[in-house]
């Protein structure tokens, strides 16, 4: 199995990660709009991209806000 998120990968410059949050405002403000049209499939698959899209930013170095230093378990909060 092969990770996700590999160890070591190369950071990006800010501005790469400036966009990829821009991108990720963009993917966010058409799944909610989808959602409040009950689009179910396009819901999912905006899902799916917004996923890709933070893993790539926790990839080139934004912390990932899941666990906190010194936890070993992840603080998310259900909808």
């Amino acid at each position: 199995m092969t990770a996700a998120l590999p160890i070591g990968a190369a950071h990006q410059d800010p501005d790469s990660l400036k966009e990829l949050a821009s991108i990720a405002r963009l993917i966010t403000y058409a799944r909610q709009s989808a959602k409040n049209l009950n689009a179910e499939f396009p819901v999912w698959c905006l899902d799916l991209a917004l996923g890709a899209v933070l893993q790539e930013m926790y990839a080139n170095g934004l912390p990932n806000p899941l666990f906190d230093e010194g936890t070993d378990t992840a603080n998310i909060v259900a909808h």
